[in-house]
């Protein structure tokens, strides 16, 4: 039996749900949004791990029975209303702590484990491990400092970008932003910078992006994304309307190099993003192990969710690097 462990809207599940029922499966799907106002758990300790049940309003989940999990990032608990701040907060911990640790440690397959994907979301992790197996990685600073930032972003001879490092969203003044890719000038830094690390690359002269969905299989799709629009050109982000997308040869050498990139950092799926510059070479930029991917399928048509499937279904025998 496969678990999908997965928000209740997840494109990508319900793609890989979908492919799985295709094939005759009917895989049990739990959100963990649901806890505890929609799903309640008893599970007992034995010499073979924990033995019990997660019962929600569409299923009584065996978790003994468990031999695959799709992992498609946890969703906030949903308690009662009324809590106290201190009960929010103990209620918060024990679950995170309690379901979090039950559903870690099942026997299963994990595509991928929750544990291995909270490690491989640190860019800074993510860059050191793309440069040790070979790939191509924009030059890159990560300072505090106003004097190095400066002398980085003069020595760049196509310019220097800034990069959030983990969060693209922000509030101010009761207003959700996003922070895309942006060029920076050395006039622009200033003694703000020294409130946190700040990240500074290459802005790679780009022909066009590629997202590619790699596997531990060895199935590697990927997806040219062009555009006319400058902003689009600079981050892809900011004009979905001015995108369009086609399937696109991934170079075996690279195919190889996120293979070996997936087994560094011990997840299952990589969704790769690039930056493809004139004279043909591919530029990593960063990797998302639960990475959104379903939009492309639906445009390209490439089998994404059946190589996802292939990783829940087949056995665990790892593909070559």
């Amino acid at each position: 039996m496969i678990l999908i462990l997965a928000s209740e809207d997840s494109s990508e599940a319900q793609w890989v749900s979908q492919i799985l029922a295709n094939r005759g499966m009917s895989p049990w799907w739990f959100d963990t949004s649901w806890f505890p106002s929609r799903a309640s758990l008893t599970a007992q300790l034995t010499s073979f791990g924990w033995h019990g049940t997660i019962t929600t309003s569409r299923s009584v989940i065996d978790l003994q029975a468990v031999s695959a999990v799709y992992y498609q990032q946890s969703q906030p608990f949903t308690f009662p209303v009324g809590l106290s701040e201190p009960e929010l907060r103990f209620a918060t911990i024990e679950t995170r702590f309690g379901l979090g640790g039950l559903l870690s440690s099942l026997s299963a397959r994990w595509v991928s484990h929750p544990s291995n994907v909270a490690d491989a979301e640190y860019r800074i992790t993510q860059m050191t491990a793309a440069t040790a197996v070979g790939l191509a990685v924009p030059a890159s600073i990560l300072t505090n400092e106003v004097t190095p930032a400066k002398q980085f972003i003069e020595t760049q001879d196509s310019g220097a970008v800034y990069k959030t490092i983990m969060h693209k969203i922000v509030s101010e003044e009761s207003l959700v932003k996003l922070i895309h890719t942006t060029r920076v000038d050395s006039c622009t830094i200033d003694r703000r910078i020294s409130l946190a690390p700040h990240l500074l690359q290459h802005n790679v002269d780009k022909a066009f992006d590629a997202r590619i969905i790699v596997t531990s299989r060895g199935t590697c799709l990927g997806v040219a994304i062009r555009t006319d629009d400058s902003a689009a050109r600079q981050d892809w982000t900011t004009r979905y309307d001015r995108l369009t997308y086609e399937p696109v040869k991934v170079p075996d050498e690279v195919a190889r190099k996120c293979r070996e990139f997936l087994a560094a950092l011990h997840i299952e799926v990589g969704v790769f993003d690039f930056s493809v510059d004139s004279a043909g070479t591919w530029w990593f930029l960063e990797v998302n192990p639960c990475g959104a991917w379903a939009w492309l399928a639906e445009e390209t048509g490439l089998p994404v969710a059946e190589a996802v499937a292939d990783l829940l279904t087949e056995d665990n025998t790892p593909c070559p690097v």
